[in-house]
């Protein structure tokens, strides 16, 4: 029967903690997505530092189409669990292009509207 050599031993050891920790880092990222599920996510629009709308993205049961009429237009829609800029007039329509917003943090700015859409949890 061969006996098992220092290094061999070393190596048995390093793939067990590592397996340990890949174990580990796993169930904290599912427990990590299970609080994001169950936490409100709060659309805020904003024109020219006011307030426009507020959205919870989490109770939303049909698409909600907001307009913003007054100097550049901008459409914004939001849906169950996201929101986006879907049109806009300015030039560039860098904000249009950021596609969709889901997680706290996310943010849309149209800089020639002066208009931000962004996402947060309370």
């Amino acid at each position: 029967m061969r006996k098992f050599k220092k290094g061999d031993l070393f190596f048995i050891f390093l793939m067990i903690a590592l397996l340990i920790i890949a174990t580990l880092w796993l169930w904290n990222q599912h427990v990590q997505s299970e609080s994001k599920e169950n936490k409100s996510l709060i659309a805020e629009i904003k024109r020219d530092g006011r307030l426009v709308d507020k959205i919870n993205l989490n109770k939303l049961k049909k698409p909600k189409y907001i307009k913003l009429e007054d100097g550049i237009h901008l459409t914004v829609l939001a849906e169950k669990g996201r929101i986006r800029v879907l049109e806009a007039d300015c030039p560039n329509k860098i904000c249009v292009k950021t596609g969709w917003l889901t997680k706290p943090g996310d943010m849309a700015i149209c800089v020639p509207s002066n208009t931000t859409v962004s996402i947060n949890v309370p």
